[in-house]
């Protein structure tokens, strides 16, 4: 695809999930190609891109026909993801206490500390979700285990969606870069376990925060929803 197709598969998957997480679009609704083409002006293939996105990320699946439909949003099944995922992040924690070097936790302390300049200054939260990641991805890279790293890339891919609607729940943000202060002090200290720990319940509660946001925003329509956080960021 051209970086205007990715462009434009970015955007329609943003849109789509929104409507998936507010209800606009049930379990079960087919999506079509031709009429998601002609809704957002564009060819089918940044449609295509963006439908098999929201395959990769479980929010839609295929029938036996091929046909796309909303899947349904199991909670059982998304507590499971997060369960996972707060058990690899927290083992990466754990051995990047001891592993990283000091550039790479210096680096690490930067982001953390221009994630809460942009908090406190109320800047851009694309920016702030942006710096969320890259702390996420900088202890996650530290702990320098291969296996790991992909394990946890390959399941972070699978949450990211859930990732950026769950800091839409009120206060989040906040407490958010709380628990992120927690991170990095143990990090920073030395203190793996303490480390471990405290990523794990960060990323526990995201999950919880998803559920507060699901039932929250329930059938509400898409433009009362916050703006939604670009593809790639998560916090």
């Amino acid at each position: 695809m051209t970086e205007r197709e990715t462009t434009q598969a970015d955007t329609i998957r943003l849109a789509i999930e929104s409507e998936i997480f507010n209800g606009s679009l049930v379990p079960g609704t087919s999506l079509e190609e031709g009429r998601l083409a002609a809704r957002f002006g564009v060819s089918r293939t940044p449609v295509r891109e963006a439908i098999t996105q929201l395959v990769q990320a479980g929010l839609i699946s295929k029938s036996a026909h091929r046909r796309a439909v909303v899947s349904e949003l199991d909670p059982g099944t998304l507590l499971d993801l997060f369960e996972a995922l707060s058990e690899l992040e927290g083992s990466a924690a754990f051995l990047s206490t001891t592993r990283m070097s000091q550039p790479e936790k210096k680096r690490l302390v930067a982001i953390h500390e221009s994630a809460a300049d942009n908090l406190r200054n109320r800047g851009d939260p694309n920016d702030y979700a942006k710096l969320g990641s890259a702390f996420h991805h900088g202890i996650v890279r530290g702990c320098h285990n291969k296996i790991l790293i992909e394990a946890t890339d390959w399941l972070s891919l699978r949450v990211l969606p859930y990732r950026r609607f769950q800091v839409m729940t009120p206060g989040r943000l906040e407490k958010n870069q709380a628990d992120h202060d927690t991170i990095i002090s143990a990090i920073v200290a030395g203190d793996a376990e303490v480390a471990r720990e405290a990523l794990k319940r960060h990323t526990l509660e995201q999950g919880d925060a998803l559920m507060r946001f699901i039932a929250l925003n329930k059938k509400k329509p898409i433009e009362r929803l916050p703006r939604a956080i670009n593809e790639e960021y998560s916090v």
